[in-house]
Parts: C-alpha cells; structure tokens; sequence
C-alpha cells in the first residue's frame, strides 16, 4: 500500500513553530522594540543600505565611493554584489533600518529551518526531536553572541542547508543534486564572512573521503557517486570562480591579503576560554565573563538544557552501540571545540599548515561547527527514539536523565547558595542601570535561578507524564536565557527610530555641499555612544579615519592635513586643482558612485585630483576624449588638464563584474523559484470532493 503523502499544513507546521520561537526570543529586534547595535549598525547597514540607493536610483552598485575614498564592491571578504540575498533584499526593498532587522531576523529563523530539514530528511525519524534540537541550534550561544556580525548568522544559516545538499547528492546522485549542491554552496561562498567558507570547504573535503572510507553502503553507485560529485565540483567552480577572481584581485590591493599570523596576539584574540564552558549550564553569566584578548560574545556556547541531558547519554549509547557515525562526529565536536580554544592549544596553530587558514583569526568561530556536529551527533545518538521512549517510559535512559537533571539542579542551587549575597536588588527598578551595573557574579546568581527554576519543572513534568509541556518548557528554557541576553549581546538602549534619527539616511546622490576634510564621519550622542561611517548615510566623501575595519585600499590616504595644504578656494569640492589660482574655476555637476562631472576653466595647464582611490576600472575624460590617469599622486587620482575652458568626467566600468554578478543571481533565483514550484506541486493539499 502505498503511503499517503503528508499535506502541506503538516509539514509547514513545525517551520512555524520554530518561527514563533525564533521571534519570541529575539522579540526586542523581531518586534522593532530596539535597535540592532555595534558592527551591524557601523558596516553592514551602511553597506547594504547604499547598495539598495544605487540599485533604485538606476547605479550598479560596484564601487562604494564613500568608504574610505572608494572601495570595489566585487568580492567575499565581507561584502559584494555577487550574494544573491543581499542584492535581493536591497533591491526589493529600499533598505532601511527596518529592512536590516527584518533581514537579520530571516537569517535566524533560516538557521532554525535549515537543521530541522537537515535532521528530519537525513538523521532523525521523531519530527518532535528534530525540531527541538533546531530550536537548540538557533538560539545557541553562538546565534545570541553573533548578532552583531550578520555574516556570521548567514553562515550558520546555510552551512546545515550544505549538508542536506551534500548528503541527498551522496545518497542519491542525480544531475538535479549535483546543481542542487553547487547552488546552495554558491550562496554561502557569496553571502558569509570568507572565514567560514574555508572552514566548511575543508569540513566538507574530509567528511566526503570518511564517507567513501568507511560509510558507504551501496557500493555499486560508487562510480555514479563519484561521477556526479566531480558534475557537483564542476558547477560549484563555475558558479563561485567571478566571485573568487575578483576576490583575489582585492587582495592584492588591501593589507589583508598576507597572512596575519605574525602578530601572534591579534591572531589569536576573540578565542573561547576553556573556563567559559560553564555557560553551557549557566548560560547568563557569559554577558560578564571576562578572559584577555576575548570578549564575551566569543563565550558563549550555550545550547539548552535538552542538549544537556541527552549528550552524556548519548555518549554512553555511542561507545555502548559501536556507533560509528555518531562516533566520528563526536570526536569532530571535539576537534572543532578544541580549535576554538585558539592559543590554548596548539590545534588552531597547527591547521595554519592548509592554505587559508593563516588568514584569518577569531578561533571561537569554531564553535560554531562544535555545537553543529554535537548536535548532529545526538541526533545520530538517537535516531530511532521519541520523546516518550526518552523521557516517559521509566526505563534505564528515562532514570538516567532523571539523575542527570537532579545533578544538575544540585549544582544550580549549590551556586545559588554560594552567591545568594551579590544581587544589587536596588538597581532592578532601573532595568537599564541593572544591565550597565551588573557584575559577574550576579549573573552567575540570575542564570542559577533561573536554570534551577527550569530543572525543578522538568523533574515535576517527566513524574507527571506531560510531554506536550515538557518540549514547551525545553523551547523556553532557550527563548528566556536568549532574551535576557539580547540588551547585552544584541540590541542597544536606543529604539530603532532614534537610531534612524542619528544616522538620517539621504534618499539618492546629492552633490556635496561640504569639504570631504570638513565632513564628519563619526557622532558622539548624549549618551557618550559612538555610531561610526555616519558619512555613508549622506552620501558624502570625508578624508578622515572611519571605522572601515580591515578593508581598506593600499592607496587610501586619509591625512587631511595634507590636502588642505592644496585645496583653497575650491575646498568645497571633491574635485580641486593641485595649484589652486584666483582665476580658476571648478563647478561640481555630477557626484555619483561611479560618475563624478565637472566643469573646470583654468588660465593655465595644470593638475586636477579626484578624492576617489584609483582601482582598475576608472577612466578619466576631458570634453569627451579620455586621458591617462595618474594614481600615485595621492591623495585620489590626477589627471592634466590644458589651458581654458572643459568638462572633466570620470568613469568607474567594470562591464563583466555586474554582468558575471547578474547571470549568477538569475541562475539561482531561477532554481530557487523551480524548487519552490516543485515543492508546491508535490505536498498541496488535495481536495476530498471531486470536482
């Protein structure tokens, strides 16, 4: 008999519980209660927000002209027109503040999605265990540390969609799963910070050879296999290979393209602490741990209580079993936990052997394939189980999580008793003055309360048979320990209007009005809090320092000393002379990212400068016939100019970056609009009645 085909109410389902999960424990963003904080607010909404006013104001957004003097918009470093989401969500919205933090929040619920698929179609049979373990994925330590960093939530939001990919592709291989993965691959290559693509292209290497090693079943598809992976590879190059040239072009023009591991210290720094796997209990007290070279948004690791309980268990049923793959994934959790303790150990040191890894630090990145492969791992553990037969049957499992709880609950109180005395109960009128005053060990004393609470009402739940609450109460047991830690980790004190007061983004390409020495790129508001790139928002060029992060040109100057030495009368312009004259005239009739016009009337030859950095793809022209440009006299790029009167233009092209950029975001949008048919098509709901 044939088996009926479940309707797609039931299988959107739990999709949407994991949503509601999702929105309720980062409901300060989800519900736009406050604003996103620190580098998501200081690069990337700047980024994407002047992405968005090129595209709707008829610019292809390749040259970002206000960072920095100029910088090309063409790689993976940490931002570019080659990642289909980004350039979908600038271009359907014109993005604002708001866009960012719908977007954000896309990016954590797709997390949450990607492993439920993950677990269910590949690892796990109970739907209720799969979706609370992607629960437990999306609101870990690492989604609630990571909020500023939204290249870091795009990575844990597709690296479990690769691995569907990849194991479907193993599976069963097709020509449709060879696309399937190179695509998926493509867009986390294109949409996450480079750290990570390296990672997971190493991750993904080794898993397939264990795989052929020791895992492979059906060995008579082994030539199929092995076939349609080299189709996968081949699609996966040709898709990723403009993103990667134009990649490696930048790098030969910033600082960062050598390695960094000479400055042992930065190298090394924004590690996790091996002290700081208290919180995978307390989860609260990483707001205030306190390590040298890390910071607490690399501390925490937290990933429920259900992982918790059933970890040490499934450590026993593994060895007890002889579980092979759960076995391998343990110990790659282990690995990656360990080279996440960067200096620590001399694991993250010793990975520096593979190309790419030199270049690159923060070894806490690594936990989040640590918390990917343990919670793999459980699911493997107890891929044949339910929640009944886990938790409600009595039997050696159910007692042993029951002591396990109670050992718990122990040492929760324990903690409580020792810290009892360290709450400023005083300051818990001011809810604001509670999160800047807080020490350590009252968040050590809040997080005991709070897990000793949780603990208490399992132990009552599980006596009491009640398993519709007790996956109620491992779901807010997450969504709590993450909403506490959002005003520390995620959101600032200031709303999302007053933010979008300070930043007061432009609409469009205005001339500028003022002197790029005389334009601020930096505001200190009345609570002493510094919002950095403001310039960006008004579409201005400043020679001063900006908070631009590691990418920045070779040729970027930003002494403005030196160019007022230069500039008089016309300081008012982003184009000057070099030798300024009472008889020269310049009239600024164009400044746009990528055109900048101007009409100039000198008594004698002399030298024009642009404040944009010179980078392959600039052309100058004067009254219409193109001139050489001279990039080495910094500040901007120079040209000369005859004696009388002209239109000075120039030109920023680079025909194949957008066009390599548009076939690569048709392609996937058209496989992304042919799988969502496809899947309609095959779960809609089917009328009883004939027609």
């Amino acid at each position: 008999m044939k088996e009926e085909q479940p309707s797609l109410k039931k299988i959107l389902q739990p999709y949407l519980l994991i949503s509601i999960a999702g929105l309720f424990a980062f409901a300060p963003v989800s519900f736009m209660l406050r604003s996103l904080k620190n580098d998501i607010i200081a690069l990337e909404y700047p980024i994407n927000h002047f992405i968005s006013q090129s595209i709707h104001n008829g610019e292809i957004p390749y040259w970002f002209n206000t960072w920095g003097m100029g910088f090309p918009l063409q790689s993976n470093l940490t931002w570019g027109i080659f990642s289909t989401p980004q350039m979908l969500f600038s271009s359907l919205f014109n993005y604002n503040i708001y866009t960012l933090h719908i977007e954000f929040m896309f990016f954590v619920l797709l997390a949450g999605w990607g492993m439920f698929y993950l677990l269910q179609k590949h690892i796990l049979k109970d739907q209720n265990l799969s979706q609370l373990l992607a629960i437990c994925y999306m609101l870990s330590g690492f989604m609630v540390g990571s909020t500023q960093w939204l290249l870091y939530i795009t990575a844990a939001a597709f690296i479990p969609l690769i691995i569907s990919s990849l194991l479907s592709l193993l599976k069963n291989p097709s020509l449709k799963k060879s696309i399937q993965f190179a695509i998926v691959y493509t867009l986390m290559f294109t949409s996450v910070y480079a750290a990570f693509n390296i990672i997971t292209t190493y991750s993904l290497a080794i898993f397939i050879l264990l795989w052929f090693l020791f895992f492979e079943k059906e060995k008579n598809k082994r030539v199929s296999r092995l076939k349609y992976l080299g189709v996968a590879a081949f699609f996966t190059i040709l898709l990723c290979i403009p993103c990667l040239y134009y990649t490696m072009e930048v790098l030969k023009n910033i600082g960062r393209g050598s390695s960094i591991t000479t400055d042992v210290g930065f190298f090394n720094s924004n590690y996790l602490h091996p002290y700081s796997l208290s919180n995978l209990l307390l989860p609260f007290t990483s707001v205030k741990m306190n390590f040298t070279n890390t910071e607490g948004t690399m501390l925490h690791s937290y990933m429920g209580l259900f992982i918790l309980l059933l970890l040490p268990l499934a450590v026993w049923r593994t060895v007890k079993e002889k579980n092979k793959p759960a076995l391998f994934l343990l110990i790659a959790a282990f690995l990656f936990l360990l080279t996440s303790f960067g200096g620590v150990t001399p694991v993250r040191n010793l990975l520096n052997i593979l190309p790419g890894f030199p270049y690159f630090r923060n070894p806490a990145i690594f936990r989040l394939y640590f918390i990917i492969a343990l919670i793999i791992f459980i699911g493997i553990a107890f891929r044949n189980k339910n929640m009944k037969e886990l938790f409600f049957l009595k039997n050696l499992e159910t007692k042993t999580i029951v002591r396990l709880t109670g050992l718990l609950l122990t040492i929760c109180l324990i903690v409580v008793f020792l810290n009892i005395n360290n709450l400023e109960t005083s300051s818990l009128s001011n809810f604001t003055a509670f999160v800047r005053k807080i020490n350590y060990k009252s968040s050590l004393l809040i997080s005991s309360i709070i897990q000793a609470c949780f603990l208490i009402i399992i132990l009552l739940l599980i006596k009491s048979n009640r398993q519709d609450l007790l996956r109620i109460t491992f779901t807010l047991d997450l969504l709590i320990n993450t909403l506490i830690c959002t005003p520390f980790f995620s959101v600032s004190s200031s709303s999302i209007s007053e933010v979008n007061a300070i930043l007061l983004p432009s609409k469009g390409f205005p001339l500028q009005l003022k002197g790029p020495d005389d334009v601020t790129t930096t505001y200190m508001d009345s609570k002493n809090n510094t919002w950095h790139n403001i310039n960006i928002f008004r579409k201005e060029i400043s020679t001063k320092d900006a908070y631009r992060g590691p990418l920045t040109l070779n040729n970027f100057y930003s002494d403005s000393s030196a160019t007022k030495n230069k500039v008089t009368k016309t300081k008012n312009l982003v184009v000057y002379f070099e030798n300024d004259s009472t008889t020269s005239s310049i009239q600024l009739l164009i400044q746009r990212p990528t055109n900048i016009k101007a009409s100039v009337n000198v008594e004698d030859s002399s030298t024009l400068i642009v404040l944009q950095n010179y980078y392959a793809g600039w052309r100058a022209f004067y009254n219409n016939r193109e001139v050489e440009i001279i990039s080495d006299n910094r500040p901007g790029m120079s040209i000369k100019i005859p004696k009388g009167e002209g239109i000075v233009e120039f030109k920023y092209e680079r025909k194949l970056v957008w066009l390599a950029a548009l076939a690569l975001h048709l392609i996937v949008i058209l496989f992304l609009v042919w799988k969502g048919i496809n899947g309609i098509r095959r779960h809609r709901v089917k009328s009883p009645y004939p027609s």
